[in-house]
């Protein structure tokens, strides 16, 4: 029965009278995949074209075994939302699950049926944690992935054309790429620079076992353990030749030797299993029978120390984001009050691909996740708050006050400073710029519409107006309608600049020996078949802050934000309004003459009055003094009506009602 009904339902099936062609129901499982023993939230929702809120919502569900598991239990409701927690029996087959929801409203009535994924459970919820799958107690020998990919074909497929393992993919949401770009495809950044030239330092969190070999991937390069097995642990072999060693004199005076990975005539690095980090007695047989779906231990593995070090890249996750208090991760905390969640509750993965993308990242290769994914469109139960989270606000504004909550994240490197660090290149010790690192960073704000301008190697690259060179920064702008004001961290460091107006990548292994960066941009010019001469020029990247939500008690209240004078200045309350666009209008628009006679409100009566009933878009009162009509005004009027006559202030009050933008008879 339950193959009938999952086949029926790649269309809405419809009851009742009433109904609106353009509804439909969004349907979502946190986490996904959901653990056998252990609790996910399913949850409807409506969009489209309904009336009201929902009257009724049920749920049927059923297992991987096509058994009925549960049917028409009512579903809890808030507005269009229809949420369900259920726990998957310990008992139960793991595999492809399916539920229905049938939503109600007034008028009618409407269902649809899902998919969502349960999978063995791993012992300590998303912190970590061994599998306890049976499967793979039948395992006897493991010989690396080929042992995977004997069941898990379609999945190896899968992560071979990664993100993950490719390190470059589609960059449609970076406006100044015209092709795949990445961390290995032109990928370079303000933290090390240019991945590529690190002689495999920048490779020993890469999923890829033989690091970034020149060659494609195959298959049997995908080292599954690093995700599926927290305890596992590897190495890169160094290499016992001399030739590929290097001895070089130190901006200390010392001479030094430096051993590199053993590399082969293909190019390939080789990884073995690094015992010595590993509980004693583990055998690689166990860590492939103990394999379990990724935890939050899993992703931190290489996502915490991204830059270099803890905390270092991101300002919201390190390592002790494995379990974090409930003021410093709500989603993640383990605690009491915490969810618990798993970093692929929000970052699902189907087919390995991972949804989510940075200001400063470059490839897209899944939707992001967004907070409306499990939270209804209308969270609070203030109105007034919901406005703010249906407008331009994102939720991370308010309920990300600080980052770097963990632990001191980099907020600026200087190459031309160096810096000595003895845990670097594999414990060899190398040099660094100078980093400023400072912990409980109250974040910049900035528009973001989920595009961004990152640079790649090779572009040509212009100082903003600050004099500085952008190398990551968001695109969006005040009341556009997409654009979202965002709370990111602004990275600062140098950069050579070569005579053409190109970043040169440094040959930052020549740093870190060195620490000479002149040194390495020589060597990386060479490398690049680049002469002539450089400067080094300040350059920034705004990287988005998203991680680390803090419960709602601790959001800001009203007047850490506003004064109530309708012109907050900047630095005297949390958001920069002058900043962002907020106090740019026309003289005419502050004394509220453009439209109608002056009149008298109080900041907040002039919103709920303007954008209330008369529906107006805030660019119609924010925006800059128009410079003159677009055309002259009887050939204007006449593009749309015969040649009539209002006074100022009805003209403008009539065109605004109607819903036309300023732009539409005005230049700017």
């Amino acid at each position: 029965m339950k193959k009938i009904i999952f086949s029926a339902a790649a269309f809405a099936l419809l009851t009742g009278t009433g109904y609106a062609a353009d509804r439909g129901i969004d349907m979502s499982a946190n986490p996904e995949p959901a653990l056998v023993g252990s609790s996910v939230r399913l949850v409807c929702t409506g969009t489209g074209e309904w009336r009201g809120s929902l009257r009724s919502a049920q749920i049927t569900i059923w297992s991987a075994a096509d058994s009925q598991v549960m049917s028409g239990q009512n579903m809890q409701i808030d507005g269009l939302t229809a949420a369900y927690d259920f726990t998957v029996p310990v008992d139960e087959m793991t595999g492809q699950w399916d539920y229905q929801c049938n939503l109600a409203d007034r008028s009618s009535r409407l269902r649809k049926t899902v998919q969502f994924n349960v999978a063995a459970a791993a012992t300590g919820g998303g912190s970590g944690g061994e599998g306890g799958n049976p499967a793979h107690q039948s395992i006897t020998s493991y010989n690396g992935p080929a042992t995977c990919i004997a069941c898990h074909e379609i999945e190896a497929q899968d992560m071979l054309n990664s993100l993950h393992m490719q390190w470059s993919g589609p960059t449609p949401d970076v406006t100044n790429s015209t092709g795949d770009d990445g961390k290995g495809v032109g990928g370079i950044n303000t933290f090390c620079t240019y991945a590529i030239s690190s002689k495999g330092a920048c490779y020993t969190c890469h999923v890829r076992a033989d690091g970034n070999a020149p060659h494609p991937p195959t298959v049997n390069d995908i080292d599954c353990l690093m995700c599926h097995n927290d305890t596992y642990q590897r190495a890169f072999v160094p290499d016992p030749d001399p030739n590929n060693a290097e001895t070089v004199v130190n901006a200390n005076g010392e001479t030094k030797t430096y051993v590199f990975g053993l590399v082969d005539a293909d190019g390939d690095y080789t990884t073995v299993p690094d015992y010595a980090k590993m509980p004693a007695g583990t055998t690689m047989v166990d860590l492939a029978r103990g394999v379990h779906m990724p935890t939050r231990q899993s992703c931190l593995r290489c996502h915490a120390k991204a830059g270099g070090g803890d905390w270092t890249k991101r300002g919201d996750m390190g390592a002790n984001s494995a379990a974090p208090t409930v003021a410093q991760d709500v989603h993640m905390s383990p605690d009491a009050g915490g969810a618990d969640l798993t970093c692929a509750a929000c970052h699902a993965s189907p087919g390995h691909k991972i949804g989510g993308r940075g200001i400063d990242l470059r490839q897209t290769e899944a939707p992001a996740p967004k907070c409306a994914d499990c939270h209804s469109a209308a969270p609070h139960s203030n109105a007034t708050l919901n406005r703010h989270a249906a407008g331009q606000v994102s939720c991370q504004v308010c309920h990300i006050r600080t980052f770097g909550k963990g632990g001191a994240t980099e907020m600026s490197r200087d190459w031309l400073n160096p810096v000595w660090n003895p845990a670097f290149c594999s414990g060899q010790g190398g040099f660094v710029g100078e980093e400023v690192k400072v912990a409980n960073v109250k974040p910049d704000y900035t528009w973001f519409d989920g595009t961004s301008e990152v640079y790649s190697v090779g572009q040509t690259i212009q100082p903003d107006a600050r004099g500085i060179y952008s190398m990551a920064s968001a695109n969006g702008e005040a009341f556009d309608g997409k654009s979202k004001i965002v709370p990111i961290k602004r990275h600062s460091s140098v950069m050579p600049l070569h005579e053409s107006g190109k970043i040169i990548p440094p040959a930052i292994m020549w740093m870190f020996m060195t620490g000479d960066f002149d040194q390495a941009v020589q060597k990386g010019m060479e490398d690049q078949g680049m002469t002539g001469s450089y400067q080094m020029v300040d350059v920034d990247a705004e990287l988005l802050i998203t991680h680390g939500v803090e419960p709602s008690s601790m959001a800001p209240s009203c007047n850490e934000c506003h004064d109530y004078s309708g012109e907050t200045p900047d630095g005297s309350r949390m958001v920069p309004f002058g900043e962002l666009g907020y106090h740019t209008w026309p003289a005419k628009v502050k004394n509220c003459t453009l439209c109608h006679e002056q009149k008298s409100l109080s900041w907040q009566g002039i919103h709920q009055e303007h954008t209330g009933s008369d529906g107006l878009s805030c660019v119609s009162c924010h925006t800059t003094e128009p410079t003159g009509l677009v055309k002259p005004k009887s050939d204007l009027c006449n593009d749309c009506h015969g040649s009539k006559s209002w006074s100022s202030n009805s003209l403008h009050l009539k065109h605004l009602s109607r819903g036309y933008e300023c732009a539409k008879c005005h230049n700017f």
